[in-house]
């Protein structure tokens, strides 16, 4: 081999080393930068998607419902309180006009705001004698008989002329009870004590003593005791 030729190889071999030379650095490089477990690094970049959602607004607009209350107005039964103007004292009337009597037809009790009151209802008209008035037990019938009223204050009744027959038959004009229990305080007990010569007794039994009236009514005739409750 000449001269020549082995500078010609001594290149080709310089050169062969310096590729081989630049390869091991190219390789150490590598090694150096890569991952402590000997893996290559690989960065990867996640872009998350955008999402832009355009709201819808929505107004709500609230009712607003009133509800009134019924108005509910109760009215109540009304009550007018009369003043009663009698007293305890006796009524009496002594002088008779017209044609009063002789005869009873009807003996009434009714119950009234204020006051009961009892009727005598009797044939004629005008005005006949009265006595109307407290008095004490005992009371005695015409036969002379004692005749117990219940109550605590009684009013005696004496009317004429007034009978609960008619003087020319005999025949009753009145019927009704001779003791009535009406059942109407103050009212206790209404009892008749008898008739004689045209005068008409009758005791009328309270439970205590209160004022009352006596007035004379027309058509019919009627006497009305008032008495108050």
């Amino acid at each position: 081999m000449t001269t020549r030729d082995n500078a010609r190889l001594y290149n080709i071999l310089a050169v062969i080393g310096g590729v081989i030379f630049a390869l091991l650095v190219v390789v150490v490089f590598i090694w150096l930068s890569g991952d402590d477990d000997g893996g290559s690094a690989v960065t990867t970049i996640t872009t998350s998607p955008t999402t832009t959602t355009t709201g819808v607004t929505t107004t709500t607009t609230a009712v607003t419902t009133t509800t009134e209350p019924a108005s509910t107005t109760t009215v109540g039964p009304t009550t007018t309180t009369i003043a009663f103007e009698g007293d305890t004292s006796t009524k009496t009337n002594d002088t008779i006009s017209g044609d009063p009597g002789p005869n009873l037809t009807d003996l009434g009790v009714g119950d009234h705001p204020g006051f009961v009151r009892i009727v005598f209802d009797l044939t004629g008209d005008g005005q006949p004698l009265y006595f109307v008035g407290y008095e004490d037990p005992p009371f005695v019938e015409i036969s002379g008989e004692e005749v117990d009223v219940d109550g605590n204050a009684f009013i005696y009744v004496n009317i004429s002329p007034a009978l609960t027959y008619d003087i020319d038959t005999f025949e009753p004009t009145y019927t009704g009870d001779e003791e009535l229990s009406p059942g109407l305080a103050p009212v206790v007990e209404i009892q008749f004590l008898g008739d004689f010569e045209a005068v008409m007794e009758w005791v009328i039994g309270l439970d205590s003593e209160r004022p009352f009236t006596v007035d004379i009514l027309q058509d019919p005739l009627r006497l009305v005791i008032d008495i108050a409750k």
